[in-house]
């Protein structure tokens, strides 16, 4: 099961601190069960199995025989997004891909956790937006699992409401007050900050419906499908903090919203993300259809996304602590590959013979399998915590929202997980903090360096500077370190060689956000269904394409 669930014990303490209730904002607590001590408060820390990763580098599983060959017509290696979406094209033309995964549960970065009888959580993405007309592929796929629910007389789309995140959404912490939306701080907010976001907000309008000198829109989801005009890719080259400065955008405020957006989708500063990517994040997504300006959340994140994929993707499970140890590719696009994989929980070798193979994990792994030089990708590390809460956060002003972030923080704040619950539950909010440095190696050391102990210091610290009322009343800290969570789109990296030099077809088919320079579900769903399409042609099946023609 996919789920990380509490030890008995302190699901135990959970259950019996529940009958503490829950408070309005704003309200004095209760008197009720004695607050928590930091000491005692439940949970641990989880993570990728980085033992297993490990043998990678050690190289001691090249000197182990191999106890069985099997052959396969598709063996897709990695079972996050890109890699179950592959499955789920090539089961809708009648293949069935072998699927197999290092980790112990599929979903990649968008996992999910479960606190038994309470509720699930994310332990990555959280949210989808809905799908731009550009990205075909994957609103087939939410029509077919009954997301979407059809189309109205006049051909705006109709979602199930059950998934449309509701309000509020958002809330901005400043100096003792909440404010709705995420601009204006409530306390420091200036006219000269709103004037400034204003005219943000107009150019990133004009920009939105800039198309190049190719006919091709400025900025679109997937990134493949945007414009190649050499005017727009020059973006690529600089910084987003630079272009900022160069348009004269030196407001505080508006600086922290941008820098919080980059963090948010890229693991990124305005320093370190270029600004065609910077631009991208706000401008690739507008629309003038109402029908496709909605958040689409549930109280696992995009895990229920994945859940979704692997329901429509067929019986055969995802094999799971599957470790690919070596890749030997075919000389040419007809010819099969070999993959060695250790199967952990059996402990054995087994080589697989595939007529096709889809690489669908990070591409800094195989780079090592296949032992290339390293292509140069970086990657931004986060950390994750699912917090449970004996008491509904107070403070003065906006109530709750799903997203609840505090201007000028080092975390990216907190999402409600269980917003629709039963009194007598507790509330899991789902913290999350980008280490997002200049050195994406030294902010993994950092990160790493925190154990479960100074996790749980970290998030009950700055949850109770945001809500006093909270001192004491945290029951669990379960935490999700990210050693290598997004890649990150520095400048030069998106419309660079390196890309381009990936983006060909050979005998190894990839498929990951990686190859977008992005990390996002829209991205790796697009790779997964790119690679899908592309073993289809090369078994000589007659289909109609889901991507945009």
């Amino acid at each position: 099961m996919p789920f990380s669930p509490l030890d008995r014990r302190a699901f135990l303490r959970l259950a019996a601190a529940g009958a503490a209730g829950l408070i309005a904002p704003g309200c004095p607590a209760p008197s009720g069960p004695a607050p928590v001590p930091l000491s005692a408060i439940g949970g641990k820390l989880w993570g990728q199995d980085h033992e297993l990763g490990h043998l990678i580098r050690t190289g001691e599983l090249a000197q182990r025989k191999v106890d069985a060959t099997e052959e396969v017509e598709v063996l897709i290696l990695g079972a996050g997004v890109a890699g179950l979406s592959a499955a789920w094209r090539l089961r809708r033309e009648g293949h069935v891909p072998r699927v197999l995964d290092a980790g112990r549960a599929p979903g990649g970065n968008s996992r999910w956790g479960e606190l038994p009888g309470v509720t699930r959580y994310p332990w990555g993405a959280h949210y989808l937006r809905v799908p731009t007309r550009e990205h075909p592929a994957l609103e087939t796929f939410m029509e077919e699992v009954g997301l979407l629910r059809g189309r109205d007389s006049k051909g705006r789309l109709e979602w199930d409401l059950r998934a449309v995140c509701g309000a509020p959404q958002e809330r901005i912490y400043e100096d003792g007050i909440w404010a709705e939306g995420l601009f204006p701080p409530p306390r420091s907010g200036t006219k000269a900050d709103r004037e400034q976001y204003e005219r943000f907000r107009g150019e990133v309008e004009l920009l939105s419906k800039l198309v190049g000198s190719d006919g091709r829109k400025a900025f679109t989801i997937p990134i493949a499908e945007s414009s190649r005009d050499p005017q727009l890719l020059a973006l690529d080259q600089v910084t987003f903090a630079a272009w900022l400065s160069e348009h004269g955008y030196d407001s505080p405020a508006l600086r922290w919203l941008l820098q919080y957006s980059v963090e948010d989708d890229y693991g990124c500063s305005l320093e370190t993300t270029s600004a065609w990517a910077g631009l991208h994040y706000f401008c690739a997504r507008r629309s003038e259809d109402p029908s496709r300006d909605h958040i689409l959340a549930w109280p696992e994140g995009n895990g229920r996304l994945v859940q979704h994929l692997l329901s429509a993707s067929g019986e055969q499970p995802v094999a799971g602590r599957a470790l690919c140890y070596r890749i030997a590719p075919g000389s040419a696009p007809g010819e099969g590959s070999e993959a060695w994989v250790y199967h952990a929980d059996e402990q054995r070798c087994v080589r697989y013979r595939a007529e096709q193979l889809i690489w669908a994990g990070p591409r800094f792994i195989l780079d090592r399998l296949l032992g290339a030089q390293p292509s140069g990708f970086s990657y931004s590390p986060w950390l994750v915590a699912n917090v449970a809460l004996r008491q509904q956060p107070g403070g003065v002003g906006a109530e709750l929202a799903w997203d609840n972030v505090a201007y000028g923080a080092d975390s990216l704040g907190y999402v409600v997980a269980n917003r629709e619950r039963a009194p007598e539950h507790p509330l899991v909010v789902t913290w999350y903090e980008a280490f997002s440095g200049p050195d994406p190696r030294a902010e993994r050391e950092r990160l790493y360096a925190l154990d479960h102990a100074a996790i749980t210091e970290r998030v009950v610290r700055e949850l109770g500077e945001l809500h006093p009322n909270l001192r004491g009343e945290v029951l669990s800290v379960d935490a999700w370190r990210w050693g290598h969570a997004m890649i990150r789109p520095v400048p030069g990296f998106l419309w660079g060689t390196r890309l381009a030099a990936l983006e060909r077809e050979d005998a190894l088919l990839c498929a990951h956000s990686d190859l977008s320079g992005v990390s996002i579900f829209e991205e790796a769903f697009y790779r997964g269904v790119v690679a899908g399409e592309s073993v289809l042609r090369r078994r000589g099946a007659g289909f109609t394409t889901l991507l945009r023609r």
